[in-house]
């Protein structure tokens, strides 16, 4: 079964440096998961980054992300926010995901609201009893082809055709794909969620210490408090909380400023400063030998 990673880069330029910031980090990373991307963004040699290039096939929808078994002939699909970096290879969550037709990374909850609307009143409007509610994020979801996945895409189709009836907040002016997917898994009872212990993603909220964020490094790690206390290390740093805080966009750039070096430079060259330091220390090391 064909694996794809994808994502999609609409509108805006920022969205374009988002994505090519996840692609660069998969790439250090040497992650051999083919990647696609649907874009209507010129100017930019996405070739390089993406092995599929894939263009709108309409107007902007808020499933764009989850019509990657439409649009190409990929069997598993990891989806992902243009708003990710990668820290490790993604093979380990392919491999508990295989066989779901659809799974978010979330938990079982019982208070507090999803969308600004009250976890109760959504379990009344399903007619669900409490008190579990699946409390999850969207910017990983994981699908497979088959009957079960296009059954919940079509729920979320009918979902977003009559998304004001469903009494949710307007997300940024439009439609939200989480309340699009949340209203499938209530309405067809298939509800997967990938368990946060194991750190598939973090969007690191609720720092209780500083955010170690290092691409040069590979690290991403933290001390945090969202549902619970817990030490973070994820797969994948997802930076919806720190779109507008320069260490997020510093990373961006970094990743950017490797691939200029390496365009600039034969491959295993030795750098100025590196040169200049073997022949000094090799001169220390002919004065040592000379002495003993």
């Amino acid at each position: 079964m064909k694996r794809l990673v994808f994502v999609v880069a609409r509108g805006r330029d920022e969205y374009a440096q988002m994505a090519l910031g996840l692609a660069r980090s998969l790439m250090l990373l040497n992650d051999e998961n083919p990647r696609a991307v649907m874009t209507d963004i010129p100017g930019i040699d996405w070739g390089r980054y993406f092995d599929l290039v894939v263009p709108p096939p309409g107007p902007r929808s808020a499933l764009d992300k989850l019509t990657a078994c439409e649009v190409t002939d990929a069997d598993r699909v990891l989806s992902l926010d243009v708003d990710m970096l990668a820290f490790k290879r993604l093979d380990p969550i392919f491999e508990y995901c295989q066989g779901k037709p659809f799974a978010v990374q979330g938990f079982w909850d019982s208070e507090g609201t999803f969308h600004k609307k009250p976890v109760e009143e959504i379990l009344r409007q399903y007619g669900l009893p409490g008190p579990c509610f699946p409390r999850f994020n969207g910017g990983m979801a994981y699908y497979e082809r088959g009957p079960k996945w296009d059954e919940l895409l079509a729920a979320m189709r009918r979902a977003e055709a009559d998304y004001e009836a469903l009494g949710f907040d307007p997300f940024r002016g439009g439609k939200s794909e989480e309340v699009c997917m949340l209203d499938a898994m209530l309405r067809t009872g298939y509800v997967e969620l990938i368990p946060p212990r194991l750190q598939f993603q973090h969007s690191c909220s609720g720092l209780v210490s500083r955010l170690w964020l290092d691409v040069s490094r590979m690290e991403c790690k933290c001390v945090c408090k969202a549902d619970k206390l817990e030490y973070a290390e994820p797969i994948l740093f997802h930076a919806w909380r720190y779109k507008d805080f320069t260490v997020y966009w510093n990373e961006l750039r970094k990743l950017r400023r490797f691939e200029e070096i390496a365009d600039r430079n034969r491959r295993e060259f030795v750098p100025r400063l590196q040169r200049l330091r073997r022949s000094i220390e090799r001169r220390w090391m002919k004065h040592v030998r000379r002495w003993r």
